[in-house]
């Protein structure tokens, strides 16, 4: 029998980034979409809208096969791009089982 290796984080926890993202508020915003770092189509972007008085949300957009993921906060001329952004950070989620 050979050694099972160990999945990345992202792979191993998709499930659990979803519920998360869910948990949060965060849609789906759109079909997924090909990843610019590994070409796989496994990039899925998730949307959270703003609470109001002219707010913005927030855009996660994550690929779920390398784990690349970038975040869009606020609107308009004010909306900030952090890339890279720490998804299993943000949502808590540690890389050991």
């Amino acid at each position: 029998m050979g050694t099972k290796l160990p999945l990345p984080p992202w792979l191993e926890h998709a499930g659990l980034v979803k519920k998360k993202m869910k948990d949060r508020g965060f849609k789906m915003a759109d079909r997924v979409q090909a990843c610019e770092s590994c070409g796989e189509y496994a990039e899925e972007t998730w949307s959270l809208k703003g609470g109001g008085q002219g707010m913005g949300g927030r855009d996660v957009c994550a690929c779920m096969n390398c784990g690349r993921a970038r975040s869009w906060k606020g609107q308009g001329a004010m909306r900030a791009v952090e890339d890279p952004f720490d998804l299993m950070g943000f949502l808590g989620i540690t890389g050991t089982g």
